[in-house]
């Protein structure tokens, strides 16, 4: 199987790619758009693990950028309207404080989901909606 992986390249370098030419800069912009792509489902993990202690949106972004998760640094309101879809789908408890500060937290569902989606072995794309769905 090897040898014939090794024939298929070869034929493809000779024929399909023999045009195509990638510089320094090329590959510095390929590998800098692929470090800033965020998995879905990491951040989603990411999210309901720090829930499982009550936080503020903005308490929440701050530790989000702790671990490296940029996404939401300059459009909080993604954050926010995923926040608002979980608590929606019932895995959020939320308050309101006397400062009119809403404050997130899983409840018992969310722990559930947060404790199957750490279990899944294989990550998909948009597992979010498939472990929600099920």
């Amino acid at each position: 199987m090897e040898e014939r992986l090794k024939k298929l390249k070869k034929s493809m370098d000779q024929t399909t790619f023999s045009e195509l030419t990638f510089d320094e800069q090329h590959r510095k912009a390929i590998q800098e758009k692929i470090m800033k792509e965020e998995n879905e489902d990491t951040i989603f993990i990411a999210v309901m693990q720090l829930l499982v202690q009550e936080k503020t949106g903005y308490e929440l972004v701050k530790l989000l950028r702790g671990r490296g998760i940029r996404k939401f640094e300059e459009n909080e309101g993604i954050l926010y309207t995923f926040l608002h879809q979980l608590e929606q789908e019932g895995y959020l408890n939320t308050r309101w404080n006397d400062s009119n500060i809403k404050h997130y937290r899983l409840n018992n569902k969310g722990t559930k989901l947060l404790r199957k989606s750490e279990k899944q072995s294989i990550p998909k794309p948009f597992a979010f909606k498939e472990l929600v769905e099920r």
